[in-house]
């Protein structure tokens, strides 16, 4: 099941946020956790852990509860604000956590600026579904679906995006 939910955030609330991300955090950057060595190729970005910041985490909390329609008991120490550049498909899954959350919050409207989702297991799986990106958009998915960032042939094309892994919930 993917929930896509545009207009996430109310217009006000989505343009203090958008500002808040893209003006004021200090970004580190990240490599895929199996990776062997610090190299573009394991490269994934640059994230922002929401942990440092509890207001900003408990206003995505809120609003993905009230959006989504489910309470959320737990997020992932992980979760984040991301900024990636997206020169190749990285297809993985998110074990550590039962549901993603990906809110759209900076970047260019864009077919291939979105996330896609794979049929088949991790290791052999064919591309499925598409998701383009739109500011204030959001995505639940379950986090053992295999998806990746849309690759895009776009020079330096960038995304503030923002990653709630949850662990836990009730509907």
């Amino acid at each position: 099941m993917i929930k896509i939910i545009d207009s996430f955030f109310e217009e006000k609330l989505f343009k203090n946020v958008k500002n808040h991300i893209t003006t004021r955090l200090i970004f580190t950057p990240r490599y895929f956790t199996d990776s062997t060595e610090k190299s573009e190729e394991n490269y994934y970005g640059s994230r922002y852990l929401l942990s440092n910041d509890k207001q900003l985490k408990n206003t995505f909390v809120t609003q993905a509860e009230k959006k989504f329609k489910f309470k959320i008991k737990n997020i992932d120490f992980d979760s984040g604000v991301d900024i990636r550049n997206y020169n190749n498909f990285k297809p993985h899954v998110d074990d550590r956590s039962k549901l993603n959350i990906l809110i759209m919050v900076a970047g260019p409207t864009a077919v291939t600026n979105g996330t896609v989702f794979y049929y088949g297991p991790e290791e052999n799986c064919d591309l499925d579904i598409h998701v383009g990106f739109r500011e204030n958009r959001a995505i639940l998915f379950p986090s053992n679906w295999v998806h990746s960032a849309h690759k895009s042939n776009v020079k330096n094309l960038k995304r503030y995006t923002v990653s709630l892994f949850v662990n836990d919930y009730e509907e």
